[in-house]
């Protein structure tokens, strides 16, 4: 590999910095392409008339940001390719867990919280009551999921609504869809939190609508974007937001029912986890929707079990016949003997299952911010006093979070890097972590090497 890079000698820019730069450009540009190993570091000194720690330098500052990797005994690969900044999946990370790791990139819970037995109990009594009927294509009886959600579910939350508005989807990513293409159509423009929920930005993406990414610590400015950018939708997730963990208050929700009228645009919300809220100010934002521009999205898959796919959508008055429309073409209609075997469990055992839930969550919770403070971590959580079941570490801005997840994973934990998360450059440098799926010792060990792997960096760094 030829080495062609001039250096500024009037420049008051240090020479490592120019190194660093002139092969993080070269790299980029493809010069310098994937699995290229680079020239040895003593000929580097020779033909760029450079010593040795200006080369040393560079190469720990590219390293760090996860362009190259050094192979001992062998010398520095290219390991940046044009994906690396693209999603890495929460499936894919799961796929690389085995029974020695630490888990804290899952967010489903332990299998052991499952509730099989009351399930059991449920399909039996839904087969009892209602026997082959409910193994048909769409409802010949009146549905009782719909009717205990609008009877008794959702007044727990005050959202009063008929079963016309009430529609039942396979989870929340079908809900986003079907409600996107309800009322917007190409061209139209959305908000959305950044970062936020990519599955969101891909079906927003694919119907070509014009995305517009609001940095989370901006979101308090949201009404200059509105001004700015007279959005059709804004699409949220208000409680334990994903990926960061922040909550919006009350006031904040009302605010944004508040500007939602005021410049005519819609509000998509996302709500995944408010059942184990405890405290008023997580009721969803449809409890504050006095001029129904709220499509709220339920999905009880985080916070039961996965594979049940089980949701609704509670539609403004005037496009929940889209809505259904556009349910209907998608699956014809969500298996109606889960949906009946559901009901059952929401109406007999989903209240004492949630407080079981609540409590375990809570001690996780409090183990967890425990130990950040006994590792004098505080500092680096993004958000300070978590609800949910997502914490964030901020990075320093030059430090991949794609670099931590391979440090880590070689420790044999497993987190999420911040390309999970965003659909434009971020401004927020951060790996997000959760505490369910694992184990009291699992936790202190896995935050003990996180604490580690981030000392490590940040001594390099002069931090």
């Amino acid at each position: 590999m030829c080495v062609s890079i001039q250096f500024d000698k009037s420049s008051k820019k240090p020479l490592y910095v120019q190194l660093y730069e002139a092969i993080k450009e070269k790299i980029l540009s493809g010069e310098y392409s994937y699995m290229k190993k680079l020239p040895p570091v003593r000929k580097l000194c020779k033909e760029l008339k450079v010593n040795l720690s200006t080369v040393t330098k560079a190469l720990n500052q590219l390293q760090i940001e996860g362009y190259i990797k050094a192979v001992p005994g062998s010398g520095y690969y290219v390991v940046y390719n044009e994906y690396q900044d693209k999603v890495i999946f929460e499936e894919e990370i799961l796929l690389s867990s085995s029974v020695e790791t630490i888990n804290l990139a899952s967010s489903k819970l332990p299998y052991s919280l499952y509730p099989i037995e009351e399930f059991k109990s449920s399909i039996n009594a839904a087969i009892d009551s209602f026997g082959p009927q409910i193994f048909d294509y769409v409802e010949p009886f009146k549905n009782p999921l719909k009717e205990y959600l609008v009877e008794d579910y959702l007044k727990k939350f005050k959202i009063y609504t008929n079963s016309s508005n009430v529609i039942i989807v396979s989870g929340a990513q079908q809900g986003i869809e079907i409600v996107a293409k309800s009322f917007l159509k190409p061209g139209d423009t959305i908000f959305m939190e950044n970062p936020s929920y990519l599955g969101a930005y891909h079906i927003f993406n694919n119907m070509h609508l014009n995305i517009i990414g609001i940095d989370i610590d901006q979101m308090d400015q949201i009404e200059d974007y509105v001004k700015k950018f007279s959005p059709k939708a804004l699409y949220i997730i208000p409680f334990s937001q994903n990926p960061t963990g922040i909550s919006y208050t009350e006031e904040y929700k009302k605010y944004l029912c508040e500007i939602a009228e005021k410049y005519n645009f819609y509000i998509i919300e996302d709500d995944f986890l408010s059942d184990i809220a405890t405290e008023e100010e997580s009721f969803p934002i449809k409890a504050y929707d006095k001029q129904d521009r709220v499509f709220y999205i339920k999905s009880f898959s985080t916070i039961t079990m996965p594979a049940l796919r089980i949701g609704f959508v509670v539609a403004p008055l005037e496009f929940s016949d889209e809505v259904a429309y556009f349910k209907s073409t998608a699956d014809i209609s969500t298996s109606l003997f889960i949906q009946v075997c559901f009901a059952y469990f929401l109406k007999n055992h989903f209240d004492l299952y949630i407080q079981k839930l609540k409590s375990y969550i809570q001690e996780k919770r409090k183990l967890f911010l425990d130990l950040i403070k006994e590792y004098n971590l505080s500092k680096r959580l993004f958000t300070q006093n978590p609800k949910g079941i997502f914490v964030s570490f901020l990075l320093p801005p030059k430090t991949s979070s794609a670099y931590i997840y391979n440090k880590l994973k070689a420790e044999k934990v497993l987190i999420q890097p911040h390309t999970c998360f965003y659909h434009k450059p971020n401004s927020i440098n951060f790996f997000r972590v959760s505490f369910l799926d694992c184990n009291s010792l699992e936790l202190k060990t896995g935050i003990e090497k996180i604490r580690d792997v981030l000392n490590s960096i940040l001594q390099k760094e002069g931090e």
